[in-house]
């Protein structure tokens, strides 16, 4: 008899561990993001679940712990994500505001068709050019980028630099001989076309420098920054190819005028300019005016 009692203990014992092990308790539910343009990576912050359930918002859903998701449009979406053990399911959810960048970064054109009018800023190879590597220039902007488009001849290039006045005064920043007198570039990013730009690297022409052409850039940013990302160039014929890509404005500067200059030009590997847009060599040219947009 004190046998069975003593194994009905043992087998009553057990069932209570056994029923204990399992959650009764639903999940404590949370998540964090980061967003960068339309890719939003989420940060699973959940504890006591065993599946996770995320839907966010656009129709589409994912069972990842951690998802980076990317939106197709702008807009504001809730995402929720359910989180569920034994014991039960528990939700959270957010609203997120995703604004998609104008042009991607892709190789595919066709979105700079869809840019308004009142929103591009182009620059073609006029026919007094005296340095002509450099065929077309399209630019356009939103709050994060500066966008660009370049169809050039690829012969003989080197490192492709732009030029860009951030606060569209002639008085400070350097004045190049490719354009008229008073340019006054403040940034300079300089990069190889042979690394798709991702050397890039930011010089600042100092406010303080006295004399205006003379080189006096310093670094202020150092080469593979990320302060460009540009699409593999696409060959149109021959040795003339065309690219896009998009500069972070951020990692130029902070402080940036309503309108603001921009040009690009080309050297050789022997340093020798290629071309230059706007104005090919032009001495009556100025910088492309580029209004930019928030």
């Amino acid at each position: 008899m004190k046998k069975q009692i003593k194994f009905t203990l043992v087998a009553v014992t057990a069932i209570l561990l056994f029923s204990c092990s399992k959650s009764t308790v639903p999940p404590i539910t949370t998540f964090t993001y980061v967003m960068k343009t339309d890719t939003v990576t989420f940060t699973n912050t959940s504890t006591g679940a065993t599946s996770y359930s995320w839907d966010f918002g656009d129709k589409t859903t994912s069972t990842d712990i951690n998802p980076v998701h990317i939106y197709a449009t702008s807009g504001t979406y809730a995402v929720v994500l359910t989180a569920t053990n034994e014991g039960g399911s528990k939700t959270y959810s957010e609203t997120i505001s995703v604004t998609k960048p104008i042009i991607a970064i892709d190789g595919d054109f066709s979105d700079w068709t869809a840019v308004s009018s009142s929103k591009l800023f182009t620059a073609t190879l006029p026919d007094t050019a005296k340095i002509t590597a450099i065929k077309t220039l399209k630019v356009c902007t939103d709050a994060n980028f500066i966008y660009f488009y370049v169809k050039m001849d690829t012969l003989k290039t080197g490192s492709l630099d732009f030029y860009i006045n951030s606060d569209n005064l002639g008085t400070t920043g350097n004045n190049s001989w490719l354009w008229a007198g008073s340019c006054g570039a403040d940034y300079m990013l300089d990069g190889l076309l042979a690394n798709n730009l991702s050397d890039d690297a930011v010089y600042n022409f100092p406010a303080t420098a006295t004399d205006q052409t003379a080189w006096a850039w310093v670094n202020t940013v150092p080469a593979g920054s990320g302060v460009i990302t540009m699409s593999k160039p696409k060959i149109v014929s021959g040795t003339i190819v065309e690219f896009e890509g998009r500069i972070v404005k951020e990692l130029v500067t902070t402080q940036w005028a309503t309108t603001i200059g921009f040009g690009v030009f080309v050297q050789t590997p022997t340093w020798s300019i290629g071309g230059c847009l706007p104005g090919g060599g032009v001495s009556k040219s100025t910088l492309l005016q580029v209004t930019l947009s928030n």
